[in-house]
């Protein structure tokens, strides 16, 4: 093997962010309407498609909540993801509530926070873990 496919390898060896075994886990609490919501999830994401993280509805209220991620970038040390978080208004129409891109490396949790005047919150922890 040539120097600089030992190279190559022994990066990739050295780098877990570099291999396809981890797992994003979410935690997100959202405050919207008078709604209260929280939730927390694990999953894998692939390069290149929006992946919805979860769905609510809260019967009492007729609120629907839908999140989704999707994988911009992965590298040595860092993941880069785009969130929406979403809220269904009555009218039927969609609002975004968040839509931050958070960066995180391995065993090292990031959070977004948001909140408006109008009581509207979104608090997003995130945290890669090697599966």
């Amino acid at each position: 093997m040539n120097d600089l496919g030992k190279g190559v390898l022994f990066s990739a060896l050295l780098s877990p962010l570099a291999m396809a075994d981890w797992l994003l886990n979410v935690n997100l609490e959202l405050s919207s309407a008078g709604v209260h919501q929280s939730v927390a999830t694990s999953l894998q994401l692939l390069p290149g498609e929006e992946t919805v993280i979860f769905g609510i509805a809260d019967d009492d209220q007729r609120r629907k909540f839908l999140g989704s991620a999707e994988l911009l970038e992965v590298s040595a040390e860092e993941v880069k993801i785009a969130f929406k978080i979403q809220e269904q208004l009555d009218d039927g129409a969609w609002r975004i509530l968040a839509a931050p891109v958070i960066s995180t490396g391995l065993d090292a949790p990031a959070s977004f926070e948001s909140s408006q005047e109008d009581e509207q919150s979104v608090k997003l922890q995130v945290a890669v873990m090697s599966a």
